[in-house]
């Protein structure tokens, strides 16, 4: 496993130092020319190595390092200074153990900058375009500017797109050998981590019939961001205001949810399917904004209804035990009739909504039924809803009614989500650590 951590810290080697721009600091902030060496710490998982204190909940490739981007500004006025682009070469390993916290490797080069009091940040595995937007602008701007990212530029298979938690200073001094010069930089992953397993007591209800297996996606995936979090208390992201579906999209590519009752509770956070959902908060917290879980799965009712107009029967079925299509109605019926019938043919779904007068028959395609679980409902207001960047959000599922909705859409988008009732789950927040922290020296 020791092996395979290393991949993670073969990171940047040759610091490029870049896009100088001190016209905009003030004449008592120009210094000399020095260098600095800085560290850059993100996220240790523990199944890379026997490591108690390391994330319990993080795996080695929501750790990979591949790209470091470091940016300097003058700290009094804002002013941005240089940027220095790391990228994966030459780094040797100056000392490590199996079961260390810190890994260090040192590069040839210092960074080059100037003395005086400065902010440095680190990016790591961001994309380009981000890269060069921040390139020459005022630090100001990494909690103004907004970006948009897709999914894979967030969270890529070893592509963990990071940013600093806040903002290093030190005042540099021409002596690049003094600590003054050292600069330890802490970042965290700007998505979040979702999990979903079924409880060991996990109960069902509604509709009698048989329930494939579960699976989820993350939608309402939030693709505006500022690099910097927004300040508490309402970690106000780019569209916290301002609801724009543009903003958000869906996604198709479920994962498996861990099922607790039929195979047992989960070794290792290895043992999970995660999908991922980029920092999303709101002022209204109504659903069309919110950031939920999708969970679908098949269902074969127990009783069909078949026949004819002013024969039609329900019965129980054998038919078939591989999911397929089949519709719904909901008859205007009172007494033991007022209940949801169900049918594999759409020509009798129709005939017998047209003889009891209820509306069109609901089609679920393939047997799909879906649910929806809507992120944050354990946080303390104001974040109640939201999804914060670094969190993992384990959802653990209690009780589930069938046969769900046909569609994988929002419900009532116009109200809050806290008029669940057709799945219930736990959701546990914990903390997707960014300490402890592999070190990366850059010299």
């Amino acid at each position: 496993m020791k092996t395979k951590f290393f991949a993670i810290a073969a990171i940047a080697a040759t610091a490029m130092f870049s896009s100088c721009n001190k016209d905009n600091a003030t004449s008592d902030e120009r210094g000399e020319a020095t260098t600095m060496k800085v560290s850059i710490n993100f996220p240790v998982a523990a199944q890379t190595r026997a490591n108690t204190t390391a994330d319990p909940n993080g795996t080695a490739n929501e750790s990979q390092v591949n790209t470091v981007d470091i940016f300097i500004y003058y700290t009094g006025s804002g002013a941005f200074e240089s940027h220095a682009s790391l990228t994966a070469a030459d780094f040797t390993q100056v000392s490590s153990t199996g079961t260390a916290d810190v890994y260090q490797y040192t590069a040839a080069t210092k960074i080059p900058t100037t003395t005086g009091s400065k902010s440095v940040f680190a990016g790591i595995n961001l994309p380009s375009g981000v890269v060069s937007a921040l390139s020459g602008k005022n630090m100001s701007e990494l909690s103004t500017a907004v970006h948009t990212m897709t999914r894979t530029e967030f969270a890529g298979a070893t592509n963990f797109a990071m940013f600093s938690v806040r903002a290093e200073n030190s005042t540099f001094v021409a002596d690049d050998t003094d600590p003054a010069n050292n600069v330890s930089i802490t970042c965290q992953r700007l998505v979040a981590k979702v999990t979903v397993e079924t409880s060991a007591t996990l109960t069902t209800g509604g509709v009698p019939g048989t329930l494939g297996d579960l699976e989820f996606v993350v939608n309402n995936f939030n693709t505006k961001i500022f690099m910097l979090q927004g300040a508490a208390p309402d970690r106000k992201d780019p569209n916290w205001d301002v609801y724009n579906a543009g903003d958000f999209n869906d996604d198709t590519n479920y994962a498996p949810v861990w099922n607790n009752k039929r195979d047992g509770a989960p070794g290792s956070i290895a043992d999970y399917t995660p999908r991922y959902a980029a920092e999303n908060t709101s002022k209204d917290k109504l659903r069309k904004g919110d950031t939920r879980v999708t969970v679908r799965s098949t269902f074969i009712p127990d009783e069909i209804t078949e026949g004819t107009t002013g024969n039609f029967t329900t019965n129980d079925h054998h038919s078939t035990i591989t999911p397929v299509t089949f519709w719904a109605v909901n008859p205007p019926l009172t007494g033991d009739d007022a209940h949801t019938r169900f049918f594999f043919v759409k020509s009798i779904a129709d005939a017998f909504a047209a003889e009891t007068g209820a509306a069109s028959p609901v089609e679920y395609t393939n047997g799909y039924c879906y649910w929806s679980i809507y992120l944050g409902k354990t946080n303390i207001a104001p974040n109640k809803w939201d999804v914060l960047r670094n969190d993992y959000y384990k959802c653990n599922i209690t009780k589930i009614l069938t046969p769900g909705t046909n569609h994988p859409g929002e419900v009532d988008p116009e109200v809050t989500p806290d008029n669940e009732t057709n799945i219930t789950a736990d959701i546990n927040i914990l903390f997707w650590h960014p300490v402890p922290m592999a070190d990366y020296e850059l010299e």
